[in-house]
């Protein structure tokens, strides 16, 4: 009789073509977007940013949003990323003018978020 598979332990590391296409939503459940891709640092190999396609702000049409890495929270309960963004933020923030520059390091400061984060106390 063969020896039983290990069961595996939970891994703290993902794929990026399982993140690309994740949903994004805010705290309580609206959806902002999904993440299109992951901007990550050459020398460092530290993510840096998520590049959102927002879909859930129609009045905004085809819009991509950077979002700082450490401002996205996997909630396992809804198979999302948690970020508290609002529309003024997706209308107002970086990539909204088309002046951000995606692959430049020091844009990276300019996508924290814009004011104190209200759910970080929150359990996911």
């Amino acid at each position: 009789m063969p020896s039983p598979v290990p069961r595996r332990a939970a891994h703290r590391l993902i794929a990026s073509d399982r993140i690309e296409g994740t949903l994004v939503c805010r705290p309580d459940g609206t959806q902002i977007g999904i993440i299109e891709r992951l901007m990550i640092n050459k020398a460092s190999g530290q993510v840096a940013y998520a590049v959102v396609k927002v879909t859930g702000f129609p009045e905004f049409g085809e819009r991509r949003f950077p979002l700082a890495w450490e401002m996205l929270h996997y909630d396992r309960r809804r198979g999302a990323y948690l970020a508290d963004v609002s529309a003024r933020d997706v209308r107002l923030g970086p990539g909204a003018d088309g002046g951000f520059d995606w692959g430049e390091r020091n844009d990276v400061a300019h996508i924290r978020p814009y004011r104190p984060p209200t759910f970080w106390g929150t359990s996911f």
